[in-house]
């Protein structure tokens, strides 16, 4: 009782921190204040840690630079400049607009040599190619409205998009792009993904800690294995209600839904998940003689909501001496809940973090200036001319530049305490 309390008491805490009073632009933007690499390290320089360190990165395609000061040693015994990003610093948000209109890549050599398993890039593999990697310690990092895209070709080796060694990372509405191990969750920590995509073929989530998917889409490339969890904080990997698609060229039997990175540790479940394409009828594979300590579904479908056989589903794991039940009973699948997997002993609630704020109410033109109702949950009020953000403003009012056209569509997105950017308000005319 006392617990239940506790837990309760710190989500009510946790829901007021998230109403913003105090009006604060971004601490950076990028192109408008230099470039992304500049701007994380800005972030990583920072004095004061424990205040949160907002990017904004306007639409467009960037590519951070390799880092000549810090040479990696290729598979082909050739040193190349490293293609990472160190994210070092925690309480740190990185946003965008929407992850269809805002990427970055990493830059890798483009030469290839062949290794035991056939043509790859020498810099594949974990911790060598990485586009971004969260830091241990940087912890309560927010990622919103981005894309993030391995430079490495498929079929080339290991990828990664997202490699995080931090805990209570937060990932809403991004796309996580790459082929092999596309994202790694690199400690035995808590992560949390809303919405969104992850895009892969082979491991493409996998590693260690407790990672919850509410309602991502997973697009599987190709043959391959989806989730490949080690050891967990203390649940493994949750897919809450994902949906798991065709990247185009593959379709039903085509993948499994995982493999063991351990023995006896890693765990995994689907729960409520739509399948638009199905998972061989075994569901899981074999790993280096590894086995899960559960590897398990619940109320899976296909593409018309229909349920699918379980029957076939694996049950031994090892050469058969590993038993595993691939079902979850109703009251096994209850069990499992975001309070209960990310709040663990804390209280962590990620919702509080992800809820956007409301439109913006009564927008109005005139003479050339925009206002509209004053929001107190808003940090600040970006500006969308047509559609895409243009400016951003802790007022409640702008001046619309001097282009102005009789055509132009203005409307505005409200920024909660992290930085993301919620819905739309309706468009009004230039007049």
């Amino acid at each position: 009782m006392k617990k239940n309390l506790f837990l309760g008491l710190l989500s009510i805490a946790a829901a007021s921190a998230f109403a913003q009073t105090d009006k604060q632009l971004y601490d950076f933007v990028v192109p408008r204040d230099g470039s992304l690499a500049d701007a994380i390290q800005a972030a990583n320089n920072r004095q004061d840690i424990n205040a949160r360190y907002r990017i904004f990165i306007m639409p467009g395609e960037y590519r951070l630079p390799a880092d000549s000061t810090n040479m990696v040693l290729g598979g082909d015994s050739v040193k190349y400049p490293t293609p990472i990003t160190y994210l070092r610093t925690g309480n740190t948000s990185i946003i965008g607009e929407d992850f269809n209109t805002t990427s970055f890549t990493n830059s890798t050599p483009q030469v290839e040599w062949r290794n035991q398993w056939g043509t790859a890039n020498p810099l594949e593999g974990i911790s060598k190619s990485d586009v971004l990697y969260i830091c241990k310690g940087a912890d309560n990092c927010y990622l919103q409205g981005v894309t993030i895209k391995s430079s490495i070709a498929d079929a080339h080796g290991r990828n990664i998009a997202l490699n995080d060694n931090s805990n209570k990372t937060i990932i809403k509405d991004c796309c996580l792009w790459g082929f092999q191990d596309t994202y790694v969750s690199h400690a035995q920590q808590r992560y949390y993904f809303e919405g969104g995509v992850i895009r892969g073929c082979v491991d493409y989530c996998c590693g260690k800690g407790d990672v919850w998917y509410n309602q991502v889409t997973l697009r599987t490339a190709g043959g391959g294995f989806l989730a490949v969890p080690s050891r967990p904080f203390k649940y493994g990997y949750v897919f809450d209600r994902c949906r798991i698609v065709s990247d185009g060229n593959n379709g039903d039997n085509s993948y499994t839904l995982g493999r063991p990175w351990g023995k006896g540790t890693p765990s995994a479940v689907f729960l409520n998940t739509t399948m638009e394409i199905k998972p061989s009828q075994i569901g899981w594979d074999e790993m280096s003689g590894g086995w899960p300590t559960r590897f398990a579904e619940f109320n899976s479908m296909d593409a018309d909501k229909k349920p699918i056989s379980l029957s076939g589903r694996k049950t031994t794991f090892g050469d058969k001496k590993n038993c595993n039940k691939p079902v979850l009973t109703e009251e096994e699948a209850a069990k499992y809940t975001i309070e209960l997997v990310m709040g663990a002993d804390d209280g962590w609630e990620p919702r509080d973090f992800t809820r956007q704020v409301e439109p913006v109410k009564k927008l109005k033109a005139k003479k050339g200036i925009l206002t509209w109702k004053h929001c107190d949950d808003a940090l600040l009020y970006a500006i969308l001319r047509n559609g895409s953000v243009v400016d951003f403003t802790i007022e409640n009012s702008y001046t619309l530049p001097t282009d102005t056209q009789k055509s132009d569509k203005w409307s505005i997105r409200c920024a909660n305490q992290m930085g993301g950017l919620g819905e739309a308000s309706s468009q009004v005319s230039s007049k």
